[in-house]
């Protein structure tokens, strides 16, 4: 019987492969070049800097290498083939990225008409091995008015199981931007023991949502795990998954030694980008002209309504002031929660920190060292629990679970400090004092991101002294190991992440206050940050960007970018292409004395995003409807 993976060349999907067998190809003609091969490479799990015997099915690997033609080949067309062997059948590797069966009469082409170089490089696939195949034998060479260059001696690895249980493929896709709101599955290397499923082994959570309630059950060969929606999710936000270390075993015994974390977006209702301001709400008490600088913002459902709530930190009031959804998209009376021991709160996130099923809330203070801890109760009001002592100025809060044991964890950059700092939690909600570690020069923002697609959460930091964006890869056990350091084109102020260019990988979108613009950093899926490309925000030369937010704006399948700028007021839209190309829309949308921060969520419930404001010199909530 035929064994089936999941594989992606060129970071596109292939779909369902056969396993692939011995390969024979006609009208054959030896090549030798330098080395006496027509082709050097095989399977690397570093990138292709070196080439491995052998790989386990869950490791992420590069298939590849360089193909060598003859010296009198060399400026010729030719048409390169690839093919595979294992198990006994074969197949031929085309140019629309689909394994064929071989065919001796028809040989399609993995590549037509190309001119041959020396020393070509080759990529054939990067990602999951898949299953445990055994042998693998590769044949790469080139084929020259009907005959065929290669080598006798294929290229041969082995894909082999490994001694503990492995998650192969997630749907929908990490990062996808289109994902639906019924179902996610977990594909595993072998079949999984169903008296280990249990209903909380994957938890799943939307930024706005919050906990999101589903049905675990296993597929009929036992190999992937189905969780069936149950919640109500909100269109276009993020959704976030995590199957802890352990939560599960496999038939053989074997245990899920180590756990993955995923995100995606969920669909968005088209819209023609035509936003239109509909209220300004006062975040200062009834008669009151006292300023308290509402800046920072978090739109969770608070109340379990199926309505996104407001949360607003107010750097000078020293507070929090929650607004609660009327079941209509807008917000009336507030209630207010003083935060002991701040010192101008403003970076924020919510989660789930206790494992309660409730949004719970944590804030850091921009002028202070701590990071203040809040729970909710489920019915929209906040209770501080925890400060933890985080360092001089904190400008930064990324929650997830960085452990990947279920619980989401609290990392946090500081200014003064210039340190970031980690802590974990107990899984009720108590977390850990800080592990601290400097990065760069003056740690400002983070963004959560699988920046090398291992099913672990990493780590962007932005520092605005030595303008770097420093990428932290995610050990799985509380612990980072920097993989890329790159230019920041500026100073970010703030940091936000997504698959900007619409190729799998993650990106990092930056707002530059002193440069007043909007970067786009590609990732490359290997951990490492690459071409960045920068917008200008300012407006007759001034400008401030504050705070950046990404979502699909107008439902078509990319993420469009939203920033807010201090000194022009101006919330500026910039429409994505498809390809991470931004432009910027000529309608802006105006606060009254200064734009200082925007979150993008589906306020009214109407399927598509809305765009809320907030103003921190006149304390006002700017709700912008689509």
């Amino acid at each position: 019987m035929n064994r089936t993976i999941q594989l992606r060349c060129k970071g596109l999907a292939l779909g369902i492969i056969p396993a692939i067998a011995m390969l024979f190809l006609p009208a054959v003609v030896s090549a030798q070049c330098a080395s006496g091969k027509v082709f050097r490479g095989g399977v690397s799990t570093n990138g292709g800097m070196d080439f491995v015997p052998s790989v386990g099915a869950a490791e992420n690997v590069f298939i590849g290498g360089t193909l060598c033609p003859q010296s009198a080949h060399v400026g010729r067309l030719a048409d390169v083939i690839v093919a595979v062997s294992s198990g006994g059948q074969l197949s031929i590797l085309d140019s629309s990225l689909q394994l064929q069966p071989f065919n001796p009469e028809q040989v399609p082409a993995f590549q037509e008409a190309v001119i041959l170089s020396q020393s070509m490089p080759l990529e054939l696939y990067q990602g999951a091995a898949g299953a445990a195949l055994g042998a693998v034998d590769i044949f790469v060479g080139y084929r020259i008015d009907g005959e065929y260059f290669y080598d006798q001696m294929a290229a041969g690895f082995s894909v082999n199981a490994g001694s503990s249980l492995h998650a192969l493929q997630f749907t929908p896709q990490p990062r996808s931007i289109t994902a639906g709101k019924s179902q996610i599955t977990v594909a595993f290397d072998r079949p999984v023991d169903p008296g280990t499923v249990g209903a909380d082994d994957l938890k799943v959570f939307g930024r706005w949502t919050g906990v999101i309630q589903g049905e675990t059950s296993l597929s009929t060969d036992g190999q992937n795990l189905v969780f069936d929606i149950r919640s109500s999710l909100s269109a276009g936000e993020w959704l976030s998954a995590t199957l802890p270390a352990g939560s599960i075993r496999a038939a053989d015994g074997s245990e899920l030694t180590r756990g993955y974390s995923w995100s995606q977006w969920i669909t968005a209702g088209t819209s023609d980008l035509n936003f239109e301001q509909i209220q300004e709400i006062s975040t200062r008490e009834a008669g009151s002209q006292q300023q308290i600088q509402t800046y920072g913002a978090y739109a969770g459902d608070l109340n379990g309504d199926g309505w996104s709530d407001f949360v607003v930190p107010n750097e000078i009031s020293n507070d929090l002031r929650i607004f609660l959804n009327d079941g209509a998209g807008n917000y009336g009376d507030f209630s207010i929660v003083p935060i002991e021991e701040a010192n101008r709160p403003s970076p924020n996130e919510g989660a789930d920190l206790d494992g309660d099923g409730d949004i719970d809330f944590v804030v850091g203070s921009a002028w202070g060292n701590h990071v203040h801890v809040f729970m909710g109760d489920g019915a929209g009001n906040l209770v501080q629990t925890q400060n933890l002592v985080a360092g001089s100025r904190v400008r930064g809060v990324c929650l997830l679970d960085f452990e990947n044991d279920g619980d989401a964890d609290v990392f946090a950059t500081t200014y003064i400090g210039n340190r970031v700092a980690l802590f974990t939690n107990d899984g009720n909600g108590t977390f850990s004092s800080a592990t601290t570690f400097d990065v760069a020069n003056g740690e400002w923002s983070c963004a959560s991101v699988d920046l090398n697609e291992d099913g672990l959460t990493d780590i962007v930091v932005g520092s605005r002294i030595s303008n770097e964006l420093v990428a932290l890869i995610s050990n799985g056990d509380g612990s980072f190991t920097e993989s890329s350091r790159s230019a920041a084109a500026g100073d970010p102020w703030m940091l936000t992440a997504g698959d900007m260019n619409g190729d799998g990988h993650g990106d990092v979108v930056a707002v530059n206050s002193q440069q007043k613009t909007m970067t786009v950093t590609l990732g490359d899926g290997l951990g490492g940050l690459e071409s960045t490309a920068s917008y200008s925000v300012a407006e007759n030369g001034e400008g401030f960007p504050l705070a950046v937010d990404v979502g699909d704006l107008d439902g078509d399948g990319d993420l469009d970018v939203v920033t807010a700028d201090f000194t022009t007021r101006l919330f500026l839209i910039f429409e994505n292409l498809g390809d991470g190309t931004m432009v910027r829309k000529p309608k802006q949308l105006i606060a009254p004395a200064a734009a200082s921060c925007a979150v993008l969520h589906d306020r009214d419930n109407d399927g598509d995003l809305d765009i809320t404001g907030i103003d921190e010199v006149d304390d006002k909530l700017l709700l912008f409807r689509n």
